[in-house]
């Protein structure tokens, strides 16, 4: 691992609470969904899910990784997805 790519323990605290909300998110939203829940009580969670997981490959591409073209790809459409929820202001 190259040495810019250590984190700081500031970098490391905040990678730690991003990841933690992405294991919150995730589980929520799946269980939301098998339960049959409304659309009304899925569409916040799968943001959230969303949110998290942009944040953490935001966070990490910022560390210097290079994720690959495939999940650059899928990260410019999560990026377009919480956009578009911010414009609905949800």
């Amino acid at each position: 691992m190259a040495p810019s790519a250590v984190p700081t323990p500031a970098a490391a605290s905040r990678l730690s609470q991003l990841f933690d909300e992405r294991q919150r998110a995730s589980p929520a939203l799946h269980g939301a969904e098998a339960r049959g829940a409304s659309d009304d009580e899925v569409l916040p969670l799968a943001e959230a899910a969303l949110r998290a997981r942009v944040a953490v490959l935001r966070d990490r591409i910022a560390a210097v990784w290079q994720p690959s073209d495939e999940v650059m790809r899928d990260l410019e459409v999560d990026d377009q997805l919480v956009h578009e929820a911010d414009a609905r202001g949800t």
